[in-house]
């Protein structure tokens, strides 16, 4: 029987305006890894009720993955956390398979050359230090350019691929041929247990037949010795 494969549905987390690029990049990556990307360009994080939304996106995910670039992200009123970094550590909380990437220093210093401060934090940079200390204290690596990005997620998503606790998603065609697949080995085992379970009954007859003979030689043996 042939292995389904499976695709695997990964959250993509990251600040936005500052990281159009490498979320491109990493979108490209998963779907060049035959996975499923999913994030924030199909929401808007904005208030609770998007915070839910975004919770089940990640619930319903096979893996987290993060970009960290040089901003820490809107803040979400009740917490005074980043709604990144909310993700980060419900993700954390539930145990889903995870792993970040962030920029490195000259990556960062080129984007500070090419667009100006607005893609480092200012406003609460003590929150997004501490936060990337705990980003990096997990499993992340750093990344210079676009090709270290998609290297990066293709090697990390070949590692988790390999977990086969992980559900993932399959298309209902292949389910279908699986499905068939099934039965028919289903029939080929129910042909064969029938055929052995005739196999004893024929066997237990001969047995049976032969013991019958036995008895009508050996009683013939009597008698001519009479």
């Amino acid at each position: 029987m042939s292995v389904i494969k499976r695709k695997l549905q990964v959250f993509v987390s990251s600040t936005f305006s500052d990281l159009l690029d490498e979320r491109q990049a990493a979108v490209e990556a998963i779907l060049e890894a035959g996975h499923i990307p999913a994030g924030m360009e199909l929401f808007a994080a904005a208030n609770e009720s998007q915070l839910e939304t975004i919770y089940r996106w990640i619930d319903e995910c096979d893996i987290y993955m993060l970009i960290l670039g040089g901003r820490y992200g809107t803040i979400e009123p009740k917490s005074q956390l980043s709604y990144t970094e909310l993700e980060f550590q419900y993700a954390a909380l539930h145990e889903k398979p995870h792993f970040s990437i962030v920029i490195s220093e000259n990556a960062l210093d080129r984007k500070v050359r090419d667009h100006g401060t607005s893609v480092v934090e200012l406003s609460n940079r003590t929150q997004f230090d501490s936060f990337k200390c705990r980003v990096m204290s997990k499993t992340s690596s750093f990344f210079e350019d676009r090709k270290d990005i998609k290297l990066s997620i293709l090697k990390s998503l070949r590692k988790i691929d390999a977990d086969e606790n992980l559900h993932g998603w399959v298309s209902g065609e292949l389910f279908a041929q699986q499905v068939k697949q099934i039965d028919e080995l289903k029939g080929g085992l129910s042909d064969a247990l029938d055929q052995s379970h005739r196999s004893h009954q024929l066997t237990a007859e001969l047995h049976a037949s032969k013991a019958h003979n036995d008895q009508l030689l050996q009683r013939l043996a009597n008698a001519q010795a009479q």
